[in-house]
């Protein structure tokens, strides 16, 4: 039986784009496509003689950070399910799947306002995509909900762009909490920050959204980020399209998944210089979970005995220094099953655990589930 060719379109080489299609092609052999993925499309003329030459059976197109890259017209009669794309800005009846832009901005104000701070803003550009929209809103409504300060920033992209940035953070009441709509925007607080001499995370802690390990670990400090459900969403995606194949007739269908997860590091890590090394301690932890580091080598690194350590743990986590090495196994294990990377048989091993037993026993005891159950769940969408 031949294989059905599907379009996976896209306007711009976006951050998300990997995670996106990794829940795509989880499904490709189960619904029988062959996947074409072709991103950056520069102009109309481009993607007409891609429709022409494809002629594919249906595609997934993916809008990046703008709604205006692809007319819905030249889509008309094809199989097309969009993500991320503002449904108003398309005909009735189109197949949407996105995020849901709201949890996301929920999430990051959780972690702001554990700490307690004088004020709490939101930063992006002007000319911000429709879900920035979301998490703005639900960010605010948390801030002022738990009746603390509230400030917003968003200047349009221009050559002053950093020194408006710049002037904004330098006037916020400190020590202060900033949500950054994505993780380049967070990655300009946190520059712009640093050459005004303001100490990130003691006076300044920011939050990005993407959670693009490659790119958070490489900005200094490390940025807490947001994790959305991009393999989620690309798995619905798929799912979504291949209803619409078997049903011509299915129409009008909006399809959001909420993010679930924010990894932290360093960006949001408040320790007082009490705490000795505490923060080395945690950082190492965070970075070599997975290689197997144990409590030994972490006391080692603080330069105290164990009973020493694992007192300063409790004071600043609440918890015992084996509890924030499984803590940090365990976020590790979520995102990889999130993102569909990996069998759960050989999971343990990348993850740090010596035992397939152990990891199952740990993991539930962290998240009330068992790792399968984890993932079955983790597919589900919400409508």
């Amino acid at each position: 039986m031949k294989k059905r060719d599907v379009l996976f379109l896209s306007s711009s080489a976006t951050i998300d784009i990997a995670a996106l299609l990794s829940g795509i092609a989880a499904l490709r052999d189960k619904h029988g496509w062959s996947v074409h993925i072709i991103g950056d499309i520069d102009s109309r003329k481009t993607l007409l003689k891609l429709l022409e030459f494809w002629n594919p059976d249906g595609c997934i197109v993916h809008c990046a950070l703008d709604d205006k890259a692809f007319n819905a017209a030249d889509f008309a009669g094809m199989p097309t399910v969009w993500l991320d794309r503002d449904p108003t800005t398309l005909p009735t009846g189109a197949l949407c799947v996105m995020q849901d832009a709201r949890s996301v901005g929920t999430i990051a104000a959780k972690e702001l306002l554990r700490y307690d701070l004088a004020s709490y803003a939101f930063v992006d550009r002007a000319d911000a995509p429709f879900w920035s929209k979301g998490r703005r809103e639900s960010f605010k409504e948390a801030v002022e909900l738990n009746r603390s300060p509230y400030f917003e920033f968003g200047a349009k992209g221009t050559s002053s762009w950093e020194k408006k940035l710049s002037g904004f953070i330098r006037s916020l009441p400190r020590p202060a909490g900033v949500f950054c709509a994505n993780d380049t925007v967070a990655a300009d607080v946190i520059s712009v920050a640093s050459r005004a001499g303001i100490a990130i995370p003691d006076e300044l802690l920011v939050v990005g959204v993407d959670d693009v390990e490659a790119y958070c670990e490489a900005l200094s400090p490390t940025l807490t980020s947001v994790r959305p459900s991009f393999a989620e969403e690309g798995r619905g995606a798929a799912d979504l399209l291949a209803e619409r194949l078997a049903n011509p007739r299915l129409r009008g269908i909006v399809r959001t998944f909420s993010a679930h997860e924010i990894t932290l590091r360093q960006s949001t890590r408040r320790i007082s210089a009490k705490g000795g090394n505490i923060a080395a301690a945690l950082e190492m932890i965070r970075r070599r979970a997975a290689d197997g580091v144990t409590v030994g080598e972490v006391v080692k690194l603080m330069k105290c005995s164990r009973r020493s350590g694992e007192i300063r743990f409790k004071q600043y986590f609440h918890s015992s220094i084996l509890d924030e090495i499984h803590s940090a196994r365990i976020e590790l294990a979520k995102k990889l099953i999130s993102d569909g990377d990996g069998q759960i048989g050989g999971l343990h091993l990348r993850c740090g655990f010596s035992s397939p037993a152990t990891f199952r026993r740990v993991f539930k005891s962290f998240t009330g589930v068992s790792p399968q159950t984890y993932r079955q769940k983790s597919c589900v969408f919400a409508f």
